[in-house]
Parts: structure tokens; C-alpha cells; sequence
């Protein structure tokens, strides 16, 4: 499946059918226009699926290389959340002009940022509702997939949509059976319950509509709809209907949390049965670099002077992982986290640490994956007087990846066929255990936060370098007492979904939901701004919970959009 979508969008990334959204303010420029009775239906669901890596043959820059709006959310989350230090060249080395100012929280409604995450999203959703149009005017007779390519379209447009929520707070919302006229005049949607109705409606639909199990990789299936209807649930604190979506999924037995950590992260194909749902990336398919993640192609470490020596060469050194998340990860005597102690000082040699660290994080003197050349050295950071030493570890491929990656040793560094995930297993757990914790079911929640540090305490360590008979750090990982009190469960889940998904992309949308956002990034920057001293004018005001909606589609609107308040 994933060669197949990506062959044949090298053709079909521009396609759009002459009755397209002509509207100002999601207006685009595709190359190569054909009309509606040129196109096989399915390879405009294909067209739509390939929206989700945010990649776009426009011709424009911005549109080939997302790496300052990725969908792995790095910039906009990581950043955001203080998971992550923006890295690279130093504070002025700013991809689309703004990256600084989102992890400062100093964005303006004029960021190329912001615009460009903006007209991903509407791309996305662009290439739904062009497929949509053509598939549900076909009959079963004339195209015998059409429920299921119905269902399939459903999923992406609610996983666009819910894209743009969590970041903007707001959509331009039109479907299938939206007059093209009409699409212009359409305002943003400040109303929340509007927008998950819509969001929850597509999914609903999807479930009645896709079959259990699909036969080509990547196609979603009615459980991938159940694991979006739960999310969904999650951010509205329907705790309830959660938790029965969750059950669905987990009672399908597709799924399930795989063993060793480090190759989850650096092995492509080995996190298939995890991945509920994942962009999916290949090599060798006819285009020049392979269709890779072409948004984190910033995050690969340095290599200076292309030092064969060491795993990648010449990478850019962005996505650095912050001092503040390296010390959560440091635990007690009882193997638990340090919750309200973690930070007062940074960690050492002999602290005892969640062995999850050093498969999240590079550390300098610390086993690379499986490279047996040298440790991480100090020179893999770009500019550590600014960002530090730190590495991102998670979703960069093995250096020793045998012709997984069109290039390893070269641009474009790290990146492979690994896929990213949007959806994972232990997500899923880590929502149900959420949505029983919440409804005062503390005992299976907390049983559920243990099965996921269980896999963590079994999973193979990190080595050490010089003595690969011993373990790379003092790690140690235990599990929470069932007697944990509602308020102390709630902790608990808090930071297992730190720890276990770090630098995914998802904390500062969990901060969002949970209400603390604000408290919680200031409290960080308070203390982080004395080691990183860029962050010293750095606050997080209630209205940048939210981006804004991009000034230049406010203007081409005639004021049809509407911008949020306080921007």
C-alpha cells in the first residue's frame, strides 16, 4: 500500500477537478487540472490519503518541504509544551520565518508558520472533498469499493478537521454536499459543540460503513474510526463512550503493544501491530528521495565536517529534547516518577531513571541504537551553548538500516521508510485508563498505566558502549499501587502520557484539554529560562492556547473569517 499511494501520487499530487473550492480563502494552485470524468475514483482516495504527510506538488517550497509544520506536530506541540528546545543554528535559524516565536509564545496572525499549517490542513481536507464528490455520485455497480473508500474519506476528513481544531480552535467546516458557490461565505466556527458534532459525525459514519480488517497497509478500518471516536470522546470528557470505543479497538485483537522499544523507534515495519493508525513513508518508489518524512527532515543530529564516523551526516539538529523533560524521567527508590521534585535539579550519571529515557533521548557518552562505531559525542550538537547536548532519539531511523533509507549516510540523513504514528496502541490504553481514572474507576485505570510501564520494564535496556553486558544508566521503572486516590491517579496518567508518548506531538494539546496549560508552560518557562536564557521574555497567555487564524486568509475572506480574540 504504501508504494502504491506514493507512485502514483507523483502524478496525482496536483489533480483537482475543475469544480473545485475556488473560494479566496482556501483557494490553491495545483499544477496539472483534469476533469472529473478523466479520474479513477481510487486513485483520489489515494490522492487524499497522501494529504496527511503534508506534501503537495504546487511548486512552491513551503509545499514540498513541511518541515516547519509538520504533522508529526513538533513544532506546534514539543515546542509549545517545553518537551523540546526548537534547536538547529541558534535562536535565529527559523524555518518559515516563525519557529522561535512558537516556542517562545510570541506568534502573530502574520506567521508563515502558521499560514502553512493552515493551508496543509485545507489541502487535506481539499483532497476529501474532491474525492467524496466523485465517489458518492458513483453506484455500487459503477465502483463496487464505494462504501469502503466512503468510509476511508470519512476518517481523513475527521482527522484533518481535528487537526484544525486542536490547533486553531476553529474551522471553515463544508462537505461533500456543500454548493462550491456557497463555500466562500462560510465562517470560521468559533462553537466548540459544532465542531466535534461534525467531527464525531464523520466518524460515526466511517464505522458504519468499513469493514474490520483492510487487505492493503495503511487503509483505514472501522477500528482505526474507533480509535479517532474515542480521541474525539477524550477531548470532550466523555468519559463513558471512551471508554466503550477503546474496548472496541482492543477487543478487536489488531493491536498490540510490541516489545522492544528501540526498535519501535528505529526499525521500519516493526511498530505495524502498535500503529493503529501512522503516515506512511517508503523508499525506492520511483521518486528522487523516496517519499519520506520530509517534516522531521530538520530533527536528524549534526555530523560536522560529514564525519563518516558517525551514524548520519550533516544533519540539522532541530526537535532538541529539553533538560525539563530529561529530568521527568528520573524516579525513586520504588522506580515511580519524581512528580513534584523531578526538576529541582538536572540529572547525573548515578540517578536511577525510567529506562525509557535513552530510547527517547540522546545522550552524550550513551549507546546511538544499534550504532557500534562510537557513543553519542558532543559534536553531534549544532550550537549546545544555546540548546544543549540533548538529541532526539524517537522515529529516526537505525543507522544501520540495510537499504531502509535511500540515503543514511547523506541527505536525507535519518529518514527512512518509518512510518509516524498518528494513532498508537498505547495511546488508545492510555485514553481508556484516562477515561476510568476520571470516572472513578481507579483501580483499572491504574492497572492499565501499569501494563504500559510493564512493557517499558521488559522491553531490552539501553546498553553501555564499552560494556554491552551492562546497562547504559541506572534504570529503574516500578509499578503504581491499585490504592491510589483519584486526585494521585490523575498524576499519574498525566505523566505516563509524558513519559511513554514524549516528543510524538501530543502534550501541549493534552495540556489544552486538561485546563493547565497556562499554569503549567509558564511554571516551566519560570525555571527552564535559567538555562536557556532566549526563553527570558517567554509566557504563554490564554488566548495562545490557540494559533491564529492566519491574517493573510482573514484578508482574502473580506472579513468573512474571524480572528481570536486577543491576537
Amino acid at each position: 500500500m504504501k508504494n502504491k499511494y506514493k507512485i502514483i501520487l507523483v502524478v496525482l499530487l496536483g489533480f483537482q477537478i475543475q469544480s473545485c473550492v475556488n473560494d479566496s480563502q482556501l483557494e490553491v494552485e495545483e499544477y496539472n487540472v483534469l476533469s472529473a470524468e478523466n479520474l479513477d475514483p481510487d486513485k483520489l482516495v489515494i490522492a487524499a490519503y497522501s494529504a496527511i504527510d503534508y506534501r503537495y506538488n504546487t511548486g512552491q517550497f513551503r509545499d514540498l518541504w513541511p518541515f516547519d509544520h509538520a504533522p508529526s506536530n513538533w513544532a506546534t506541540s514539543d515546542l509549545r509544551a517545553g518537551d523540546a528546545y526548537k534547536g538547529g543554528g541558534g535562536t535565529g535559524d527559523n524555518p518559515g520565518g516563525g519557529m522561535l516565536q512558537l516556542e517562545t509564545h510570541d506568534i502573530f496572525p502574520s506567521s508563515e508558520n502558521v499560514y502553512n499549517l493552515w493551508r496543509a490542513i485545507y489541502f487535506g481536507i481539499k483532497r476529501v472533498d474532491t474525492a467524496l464528490r466523485v465517489v458518492t455520485a458513483k453506484s455500487e455497480q459503477e465502483y463496487p469499493a464505494r462504501t469502503t473508500r466512503i468510509g476511508e474519506l470519512k476518517v481523513l476528513r475527521a482527522h484533518f478537521y481535528f487537526e484544525a481544531f486542536k490547533n486553531f480552535g476553529s474551522f471553515v467546516w463544508y462537505d461533500e454536499n456543500t454548493p462550491i458557490a456557497e463555500i466562500n461565505k462560510i465562517p470560521n466556527s468559533f462553537d466548540s459543540a459544532f465542531m466535534w458534532s461534525k467531527i464525531e459525525a464523520d466518524l460515526n459514519d466511517a464505522i458504519s460503513k468499513l469493514p474490520e480488517t483492510q487487505t492493503e497497509l495503511g487503509r483505514a478500518n472501522k477500528m482505526v474510526a474507533y480509535a479517532f471516536l474515542c480521541k474525539a470522546q477524550i477531548f470532550q470528557k466523555k468519559w463513558a463512550n471512551a471508554i466503550e470505543s477503546a474496548d472496541k479497538v482492543i477487543a478487536s485483537g489488531k493491536y498490540q503493544l510490541v516489545s522492544d522499544l528501540e526498535k519501535l523507534y528505529s526499525i521500519p515495519g516493526y511498530g505495524d501491530r502498535e500503529n493503529i493508525f501512522a503516515i506512511q513513508f517508503s523508499i525506492k518508489d520511483g521518486s528522487q528521495y523516496g517519499n519520506l518524512n520530509f517534516g522531521d527532515l530538520l530533527n536528524a543530529p549534526d555530523s560536522p565536517g560529514d564525519d563518516a564516523n558517525n551514524p548520519y551526516l550533516n544533519g540539522d539538529d532541530f526537535h532538541k529534547p529539553s533538560q525539563n523533560l530529561v529530568n521527568s524521567f528520573k524516579v525513586g527508590s520504588n522506580g515511580l516518577p519524581l512528580f513534584d521534585t523531578y526538576n529541582n535539579s538536572n540529572v547525573t550519571s548515578t540517578d536511577a531513571v525510567d529506562p525509557r529515557l535513552d530510547h527517547t533521548v540522546g545522550r552524550p557518552g550513551i549507546t546511538w541504537k544499534d550504532w557500534s562505531i562510537r557513543q553519542q559525542q558532543l559534536d553531534w550538537s549544532r550550537d549546545p551553548a544555546t540548546y544543549g547536548y540533548f538529541l532526539n532519539k524517537k522515529n529516526v531511523i537505525s543507522p544501520k538500516s540495510n537499504g531502509l533509507a535511500s540515503n543514511p549516510t547523506g541527505f536525507p540523513w535519518a529518514l527512512g521508510n518509518l512510518d509516524f504514528p498518528i494513532i498508537k496502541y498505547s495511546d488508545l490504553l492510555l485514553w481508556k485508563a484516562e477515561a476510568l481514572i476520571e470516572s472513578g474507576n481507579v483501580v483499572s485505570g491504574i492497572s492499565i498505566i501499569n501494563q504500559i510501564r510493564t512493557r517499558a520494564k521488559n522491553s531490552p535496556y539501553v546498553k553501555d558502549f564499552v560494556n554491552p553486558t551492562q546497562n547504559a544508566a541506572n534504570y529503574s521503572i516500578g509499578m503504581y499501587p491499585t490504592t491510589l486516590s483519584q486526585a494521585e491517579a490523575i498524576k499519574a496518567l498525566r505523566m505516563e502520557r509524558r513519559l511513554e508518548l514524549a516528543n510524538e506531538g501530543h502534550t501541549f494539546y493534552d495540556l489544552v484539554r486538561w485546563g493547565i496549560a497556562e499554569q503549567y508552560v509558564n511554571n516551566y518557562i519560570q525555571t527552564e529560562k535559567t538555562r536557556r536564557t532566549y526563553l527570558t521574555t517567554a509566557v504563554l497567555q490564554s488566548h495562545e492556547l490557540y494559533l491564529p487564524i492566519p491574517q493573510i486568509e482573514i484578508d482574502a475572506s473580506a472579513g468573512v473569517l474571524k480572528q481570536r480574540t486577543g491576537y
